[in-house]
């Protein structure tokens, strides 16, 4: 959750406060889940095109109820989708009930945000086909909502106030992190450090008997 608000507010969302809103959330199952994101100017032109969005395609969305179901552990199958009702309850009539009342307004998206679906083609297409059916306008993976705040975050600025967003600008300003991959990067270790063979004199042990007993003759 601390995330995906910190996500938004690198966008130059507005994240709602959730106590103006604790009695009209009570009864909601998914309460804890949810955010109210709005942008304080005017959204980019012309609404994404796709459900599944891309970083930087959320500029285009004027306000936003937010649902997070990241479960790390697992990815987004439609047999997982099609297991867990709280999918079908993402764009229920009680959420957008609540979101009317929130924005004062019916002009909104329903967003949830999740680990990952999988890695075929297809099967990200049935996935995301179902959490259309079920009312949801847009989707975004988590690894999409990390590089795009990689991508906010400046290695010269100070983000001391949010521990997460100075974590990841330091990973950025000392290398560890390539953004094109998303990977975390690791030097290797110099050749003489401890409990390393370098590769120039790494030997097998039948070639270490080899070698002694060409010495002994």
């Amino acid at each position: 959750m601390q995330l995906v608000r910190e996500f938004f507010e690198l966008n130059l969302f507005y994240v709602l406060p959730h106590w103006q809103f604790d009695e009209a959330l009570r009864n909601v199952d998914t309460a804890g889940s949810l955010l109210f994101v709005e942008q304080p100017k005017p959204a980019a032109p012309g609404d994404p095109a796709e459900c599944l969005l891309r970083p930087g395609d959320v500029q285009s969305i004027q306000r936003a109820v937010v649902e997070v179901r990241a479960w790390h552990a697992d990815r987004m199958y439609a047999s997982v989708i099609e297991a867990n009702p709280v999918f079908t309850r993402v764009a229920s009539e009680q959420t957008r009930a609540i979101a009317d009342t929130v924005f004062n307004s019916a002009d909104y998206k329903i967003v949830l945000v999740v680990s990952e679906f999988a890695a075929s083609p297809q099967g990200r297409t049935q996935a995301v086909r179902l959490l259309q059916k079920a009312g949801i306008d847009h989707i975004i993976e988590f690894p999409t909502l990390l590089a795009d705040m990689l991508r906010l975050i400046s290695a010269q600025n100070n983000y001391a106030p949010s521990q997460t967003l100075q974590t990841m600008r330091l990973l950025k300003r000392y290398n560890f992190i390539r953004l094109q991959q998303l990977e975390l990067f690791f030097p290797t270790p110099a050749p003489d450090a401890p409990g390393v063979v370098p590769e120039h004199i790494e030997t097998t042990f039948d070639d270490q008997l080899e070698t002694e007993e060409e010495e002994e003759e």
